[in-house]
C-alpha cells in the first residue's frame, strides 16, 4: 500500500522536522506508518529523504566547510608566505570532526544489523524513553562554554559516539551529541553545529545503504504518480528541515532541549500503550 496525498505531506513535513529536532525521525516515521496502514517505505523514498534532510544541513553548514577548508588550504602554504594568519580554530574545528567520524563510521557499518529493529514498536518506546533521559540530563549541569580549542580527543570521541548511537530507532542524533557535549563542558550552539556537520556524514552512509538497498532489490511497482508523491515528500522534508534547523538553533541558545525529553516520554508512553493494544 502506497501514501496517498494527504498522507504523503504529512510523511514529508514529519520526517523533515524530526529529523532535526532531538526527538528520533525513525521513532515518528514508523508512528506515522502504522497509523497510515503502510508496512514500510521503499529505498527510493528513503534516499530522497536522506538527500533532502542533506541538502537543508548543508546550506545550513556550508559557511563552516568553507572556513575549514580555506583554513587547511592556507596551512600548506609555507609561513612565510602566507598573507593573512592561519585560523586555527577553523583547523581546530577540523580535527575535531576527524576525531568524531571514528565512532560514527564503526555505527554505519553495525547499521543492517540494526534495521530489523527499526520496526519493532516495543523496542523503539524503550529507546525513545532513553533519548528523552539523555535530553533531559544538561538540565542539571551548569552553563559552559568549551570549542575545539579546549575539547580533548575523547571528549570529541564521546561526542562522535552519540552519533554512532542514533542508529538505534529512538536515539536522536542531534539531541544525543548535543547532550554528551554539554556533559563534557561543551558550548551548547557548538555542540549543535558540530552535530548538524557530523550528521551530514551519518546520511551520506545511510544514502550509501539506500542506494545499496535500490540496486539488490529494484524501485518496486513505480508510476508516475507514486514517483510525484516521493518527490512531494521530499520537498516536504526539505523544507521542513530548514525550518527545523532555525528553531533548534534558537532553542539551543536559549532554552537547551529539556522539554523534548518530555515530549519523548510522552511519546514513548504512547507508543508502548499502542504496542498494548494493537
Amino acid at each position: 500500500m502506497e501514501l496517498n496525498w494527504l498522507q504523503s505531506l504529512l510523511f514529508g513535513l514529519v520526517s523533515g522536522l524530526t529529523d532535526i529536532l532531538p526527538v528520533s525521525a525513525q521513532a515518528h516515521r514508523m508512528l506515522l506508518l502504522k497509523f497510515f496502514g503502510v508496512k514500510n517505505t521503499t529505498d527510493l523514498l528513503s534516499l530522497l529523504i536522506h538527500l533532502s534532510v542533506f541538502a537543508a544541513l548543508y546550506l545550513s553548514s556550508r559557511g563552516q566547510f568553507v572556513k575549514m577548508n580555506r583554513a587547511r588550504a592556507l596551512a600548506r602554504v609555507p609561513k612565510r608566505k602566507r598573507k593573512r594568519p592561519l585560523d586555527t580554530k577553523s583547523m581546530m574545528d577540523w580535527s575535531l570532526v576527524k576525531t568524531m567520524l571514528l565512532p560514527t563510521l564503526l555505527g554505519l557499518l553495525m547499521y543492517r544489523f540494526v534495521q530489523k529493529m527499526q520496526t519493532n514498536l516495543l523496542t523503539i518506546a524503550v529507546f525513545l524513553f532513553l533519548n528523552g533521559v539523555i535530553l533531559y540530563i544538561p538540565q542539571f549541569l551548569p552553563s559552559s562554554n568549551k570549542d575545539s580549542r579546549t575539547l580533548s580527543r575523547l571528549e570529541g570521541f564521546a561526542m562522535g559516539c552519540g552519533c554512532a548511537a542514533s542508529i538505534l530507532p529512538g536515539i536522536s542524533t542531534v539531541g544525543t551529541m548535543v547532550s554528551i557535549g554539554s556533559v563534557c563542558g561543551v558550548e551548547r550552539v557548538y555542540s549543535l553545529n558540530m552535530a548538524f556537520i557530523i550528521k551530514l556524514f551519518l546520511l551520506a552512509g545511510l544514502m550509501v545503504y539506500d542506494v545499496l538497498g535500490i540496486l539488490s532489490g529494484g524501485v518496486g511497482a513505480l508510476s508516475f504518480a507514486i514517483l510525484v508523491r516521493y518527490l512531494l515528500i521530499a520537498l516536504m522534508s526539505f523544507g521542513a528541515a530548514m525550518g527545523g534547523i532555525r528553531l533548534t538553533r534558537r532553542l539551543a541558545s536559549e532554552h537547551g532541549f529539556g522539554l523534548f525529553g518530555v515530549y519523548c516520554w510522552g511519546v514513548a508512553l504512547f507508543i508502548f500503550i499502542l504496542n498494548l493494544v494493537v
